[in-house]
């Protein structure tokens, strides 16, 4: 995705594994836009995920085998991925209380044994061959098959070099909680999330 962090570049130049490499940052839907997902995921299930996002320790080894078994028999959905750990965020992130409004709406809807209905973007998930971008239709895996979004563990009043460097170099229309102030469609949502009447639908 034509990253310009030197240390990333280079990492990449080093890795065993195959890097296919972008001239232009096509975001994080890239597999899709760029043809990736054409030319390798036409013939098997594959795996999408923001770089951010890793499986907890506690994660069973047999995650992907699980994923790919609740897609085969749910037809009607997409993608199956992981719920997103809440319990842990330190307090020294500054979004922190934003974060866990928001995510618990995911937690919320109760699907397969072992799932919950909720849409997921490009957070680690399994489609099936070929399948298309959307965020809907989509199951989430309760405990103990979750991951973390590393960036919610960062401190937010000492941030990393490579911390500094992405935000200042992000997209503004992509990027979210890295920023110091979030942006006016994500907090319009939050303040959506907090008002009473929403509050009394949930129950």
């Amino acid at each position: 995705n034509a990253s310009t962090y030197e240390p990333m570049v280079e990492y990449l130049g080093k890795s065993p594994h195959h890097v296919v490499r972008h001239s232009t940052n096509l975001g994080h839907r890239s597999p899709w836009l760029s043809g990736l997902v054409t030319r390798l995921g036409l013939r098997q299930h594959f795996i999408v995920t923001d770089p951010d996002v890793v499986p907890c320790a506690e994660c069973p080894s047999d995650v992907l085998d699980r994923f790919r078994d609740t897609l085969d028999a749910n037809p009607a959905i997409d993608k199956v991925g992981f719920s997103l750990r809440l319990d842990d965020l330190p307090e020294h992130y500054e979004h922190r209380e934003d974060v866990i409004l928001w995510e618990s709406q995911f937690w919320k809807n109760p699907g397969p044994a072992g799932y919950f209905v909720a849409e997921i973007d490009t957070t680690f998930a399994m489609y099936r061959p070929g399948e298309h971008h959307q965020n809907n239709k989509a199951l989430r895996s309760a405990p103990p098959y979750t991951a973390r979004h590393m960036p919610w563990y960062q401190d937010s009043a000492n941030p990393t070099e490579e911390q500094r460097y992405y935000v200042e170099h992000a997209d503004s229309l992509i990027i979210n909680w890295d920023k110091k102030v979030l942006p006016a469609a994500l907090r319009a949502h939050l303040q959506q999330l907090r008002s009473p009447s929403h509050q009394v639908s949930l129950g």
